[in-house]
């Protein structure tokens, strides 16, 4: 029997409420040690509430970041789970610190007034971080459902299209306004990919682009490569993005890249897709550093996506995450395709989504 309840799909809905209930406690106990001062032992609790509140927010961290990587996070949830890690990250460390801190003070330090004192502002400081955090996972659940059930999801491809008053069978890129944009390939849909598409390396001629009739998806954009590798890029340049590609490579022998943030041939993040292994990371100034890097098994049709903005990145294949990296924000760039290889991939649709 499991003992994580049928409406919570990990465990961190069940222990965010331990660090804030120790740590608040604490710091009421420590003011009374404060104003109490010849009762040592609501200083010592005071110290354990510390203490405990730091493990169980390491707990919480822990769980958190496992459960957000089991989900297919929508575009609009992404960056807001990503701030609320990072200040989730920030308070546990803080407190961890403090606790350290606190048992020195209780057990090996004198225990002078300004010293306490000081100890009681720092854990006043912590438990601001501590709000900060709560509150943004408060609206991670209360508006957007993250944690108990899934109630905020990307709009579909056809609402959008709605929205922006554009027909499916438009064959050029579809602006979706905010810098993103969506592209299903159609009949002309080579001539779309010469005139509309900047190529950083290469040209269009390279991939011998036309649409063919595939059994199971029907019209698709079918790219045949045998030469050197060629990037292209489309769009406004943009800061936090979310990437979703629909892709066919069991006649590739090669490696796909989706590229982000990219301003040159040089410079970009990108999630790659060379055989079954998946890898995430970044090309400066013509140097690859890989993130993380994950293996899948799938052939057929896959739906990859790619996020990367506010010091986060995580690529997905089939909706399940394979790696998650960090680094500093590049400055903004353009999306794109970066096909090294030989044989022929098939595309359905590209969609990039501005999130910052």
């Amino acid at each position: 029997m499991s003992l994580i309840p049928d409406w919570a799909p990990n465990v961190h809905p069940l222990v965010v409420h331990f660090p804030i209930a120790l740590l608040v406690a604490g710091l009421v106990v420590d003011l009374l040690s404060l104003l109490m001062r010849r009762r040592p032992a609501l200083r010592h609790t005071a110290t354990w509430l510390y203490c405990g509140g730091a493990a169980t927010a390491g707990l919480a961290y822990l769980s958190g970041e496992r459960g957000a990587d089991a989900m297919l996070l929508p575009a609009q949830v992404a960056p807001l789970v990503s701030e609320h890690a990072d200040w989730a990250f920030r308070t546990t460390l803080f407190f961890t610190v403090l606790a350290a801190v606190r048992l020195a003070v209780s057990y090996v330090l004198p225990p002078r007034p300004a010293v306490l004192w000081a100890a009681f502002v720092a854990a006043l400081i912590g438990v601001g971080m501590l709000n900060e955090t709560a509150e943004r996972g408060g609206l991670l659940v209360y508006q957007h459902g993250l944690g108990v059930q899934a109630i905020t999801t990307d709009e579909s491809v056809d609402e959008l299209l709605a929205e922006a008053g554009a027909e499916p069978t438009d064959p050029g890129i579809i602006d979706l306004q905010g810098g993103s944009w969506v592209w299903r390939p159609v009949l002309g849909a080579p001539a779309v990919l010469a005139d509309q598409f900047t190529w950083l390396r290469g040209d269009a001629s390279g991939l011998a682009a036309e649409m063919v009739d595939d059994q199971e998806k029907g019209p698709v954009l079918s790219l045949a490569t045998q030469g050197p590798a060629a990037l292209f890029v489309t769009g406004g340049e943009l800061d936090a993005a979310q990437a979703d590609v629909y892709v066919n490579l069991d006649g590739f022998d090669g490696e796909l890249q989706l590229v982000l943030h990219a301003r040159d041939d040089r410079t970009f993040d990108f999630f790659s897709i060379a055989g079954a292994t998946a890898k995430l990371g970044r090309m400066e100034d013509g140097t690859p550093t890989v993130f993380e890097e994950g293996s899948f098994e799938a052939s057929g049709w896959l739906f990859l996506r790619l996020f990367g903005g506010d010091g986060h990145f995580r690529g997905y294949v089939n909706g399940d995450l394979l790696t998650h990296g960090h680094a500093d924000d590049l400055a903004p760039g353009r999306f794109g395709l970066r096909v090294d290889g030989a044989g022929t991939l098939l595309v359905q649709q590209i969609q990039v989504q501005a999130v910052g």
